[in-house]
């Protein structure tokens, strides 16, 4: 008997779902400690930036915080992911949790701008293992379908952290100083610790001495290093520059010896056999669009609302609300309803579908349109990466054999993150490169300077003609128009590979992944009316 539209062999039935380990509720909260703890941690730096600098002095290397964070958190979700495979989820998880503890710590006592940069790149590389593992375990312990219910909540913890970490980190740097934006993981950390360590079962991976491709993790993180380091320098300095032309050859050259050496290797670090299945290539693929369309553009978001709209800080953040929200409930009800039918094709393409049609309005805003408009827009937009923000992961896991839960769950996180990287400057490109051009064409040279140099401030508005102001405020609205309009064709494509997922649907029973261990996934034919 095979598996419907794969052609492999399909598991035999399960009837009983696997027992949860004890206290299970218990061991989940520690889970979404961590994830939150890596979450927080990519933006929780950036309400400390003036008191930090003040102490520590070299503004002009402050951006390095985020991007050696950044950098080695990249990285290390592919190695997590496969270590966990080989030796169990258990230890692995343990050592990113020290791993991020102790670049915490580091972080926190810090006495200088250079040793800031390395403690967080320490610490980037705990929490990128924190993440892949806390959804592998996911894998392990439950049945697809059960697995959607749960992983909702993460994505929900994981919005929260996002939106948290600045208001976190203003708070604790007002109130206690900009290193208490670190040692605050530690209390948390240890508490996380505590429970993986008591609750969470031991497994006997590892006991065979399975082979580590150091060849091909070495290889792979030069690609990744090349890929974070385009997006940082191109983003400063332009993609001519010469540091991101060679950068660029470098990931192209590396990349190609990475599959060459895959292809020979006995124990891949990311076996290309994953993507001989079609499910997972395109999960893959939705992960990364979907990222680099929608981060991508709503980074710029800000400039419309406080340059055009001339809103302020703080009720920009507030309009952001509304899509933040709406993409936690969208995750959640995704996977409440995947963890009910066991149907999921139709979500990342609803997902695809609103997203590129909210893209497309806000495409059409101008510098009339209210700014409660376009937070209305930008909630659609965010309920639509919602539906799918977790589905990909979850079908990745449900097409690989469960002793590769953890390069599919990294694998799909990797994609996602560099979508984001590559989205905020390959849109940062177009929008300056808009700017330049209608700037000149509309603006008198010194206005003109001030906005394509990035020293345009609302406030200047006050000593400028009406007339100057409204051409200002056009200028900067075509420019966002743009980014938004080059987002769709991204979601489009987004769309048409979802709509060639099978429409199958998940296990409801069986053991952690997809049918139990070393068995192939086995999923439901179209109209199979079996229960579960």
């Amino acid at each position: 008997m095979t598996d419907a539209g794969s052609g492999r062999p399909q598991g035999p039935p399960t009837t009983t779902a696997p027992p949860l380990p004890p206290r299970f509720p218990l061991l989940l909260a520690a889970l979404l400690l961590t994830s939150a703890m890596s979450m927080l941690d990519q933006s929780i730096v950036a309400t400390a930036g003036p008191s930090l600098t003040s102490d520590l002095g070299a503004l002009n290397l402050y951006s390095w915080t985020f991007t050696a964070y950044m950098l080695t958190f990249s990285v290390a979700m592919p190695v997590y992911g496969k270590l966990g495979d080989l030796f169990g989820r258990r230890v692995v998880y343990l050592s990113a949790v020290v791993i991020f503890l102790a670049g915490s710590a580091a972080c926190g006592a810090a006495d200088s701008m250079g040793q800031l940069i390395a403690f967080r790149a320490l610490q980037g590389l705990g929490g990128g293992g924190l993440q892949v593992s806390a959804f592998s375990v996911l894998g392990d312990l439950m049945p697809p379908r059960q697995r959607a219910k749960y992983q909702g909540w993460f994505a929900g913890v994981m919005v929260i952290a996002n939106l948290a970490g600045p208001l976190a980190g203003g708070f604790l740097t007002d109130q206690f100083g900009w290193r208490w934006i670190f040692y605050i993981n530690l209390p948390l950390g240890l508490l996380a610790m505590a429970g993986i360590r008591t609750l969470l079962p031991r497994d006997n991976r590892g006991a065979a001495r399975p082979r580590i491709d150091y060849g091909g993790t070495a290889l792979l993180a030069g690609v990744i290093v090349c890929l974070v380091l385009v997006t940082d320098l191109a983003g400063r300095y332009g993609w001519g520059h010469t540091a991101v032309i060679a950068l660029g050859a470098g990931a192209v050259l590396l990349g190609a010896l990475w599959l060459r050496h895959e292809r020979r290797t006995e124990e891949p670090v990311v076996p290309l056999t994953l993507f001989a299945d079609r499910t997972f290539t395109i999960c893959v693929v939705v992960a990364f669009a979907v990222s680099f369309a929608f981060f991508g553009c709503v980074n710029f978001v800000p400039l419309l609302f406080q340059t055009v709209e001339g809103v302020s800080a703080t009720r920009t953040g507030l309009l952001f609300l509304p899509a933040m929200i709406g993409m936690a409930v969208a995750t959640v009800v995704a996977g409440q309803v995947i963890a009910k039918t066991g149907r999921y094709k139709w979500f990342p393409v609803a997902s695809t579908g609103l997203a590129a049609v909210a893209a497309g309005f806000m495409a059409l805003t101008s510098a009339d349109t209210g700014a409660a408009t376009v937070s209305a827009l930008l909630a659609v937009m965010g309920i639509g990466v919602g539906l799918s923000s977790q589905v990909t992961t979850l079908v990745a896991q449900s097409t690989a054999s469960r002793q590769h839960i953890g390069v599919s769950t990294s694998t799909v996180g990797l994609a996602r993150n560099i979508g984001v990287a590559f989205g905020a400057t390959v849109f940062g490109s177009l929008l300056n490169a808009r700017l330049a051009t209608e700037a000149v064409r509309q603006l008198p040279p010194d206005v003109a300077d001030r906005v394509v140099g990035g020293t345009w401030e609302s406030q200047q508005t006050e000593a400028l003609d009406p007339q100057t102001v409204a051409a200002v405020a056009d200028v900067y609205s075509g420019a966002l128009s743009t980014v938004f309009l080059s987002a769709v064709p991204v979601l489009v494509l987004g769309l048409i590979l979802a709509l060639m997922l099978k429409d199958v649907r998940l296990e409801a029973r069986g053991p952690g992944g997809p049918g139990g261990p070393g068995k192939p996934v086995a999923a439901e034919r179209p109209g199979d009316t079996r229960k579960g």
